[in-house]
């Protein structure tokens, strides 16, 4: 089965409060969530998640759920979180692709 990832850029706002995911994820054995407006239809589990942080490829995960229409609580921050489809995704990666990238909302389909 060919992956159909998808990469995703996380705002300059969030850049705190995801490093504090990412040390929660790693010592406490945790999975991460991502909120979107639109569903990405030809994201598969097993597929990959990319993150863009200050204008390069950082990290990815791998995605283990899609849930459409839901509310989730981040346990590292205690926001809540509404969309028409949240990703579930663990096996964080530090990833190091050359690759320069400008912000963008929602998301991209993977291209290289």
């Amino acid at each position: 089965m060919i992956s159909i990832d998808i990469v995703v850029t996380i705002p300059k706002s969030e850049y705190e409060n995801d490093d504090r995911e990412t040390q929660d994820m790693l010592e406490k054995d945790l999975v991460q969530f991502w909120t979107l407006s639109k569903v990405p239809r030809r994201l598969k589990i097993g597929d990959r998640v990319y993150f863009v942080k200050d204008g390069k490829i950082e990290s990815s995960m791998k995605v283990v759920d899609i849930i459409e229409n839901s509310t989730m609580t981040c346990e590292t921050t205690g926001r809540t979180w509404s969309g028409r489809c949240q990703i579930i995704m663990d096996d964080l990666r530090i990833e190091h692709l050359d690759i320069q990238v400008r912000g963008f909302q929602g998301f991209r389909y993977k291209w290289w």
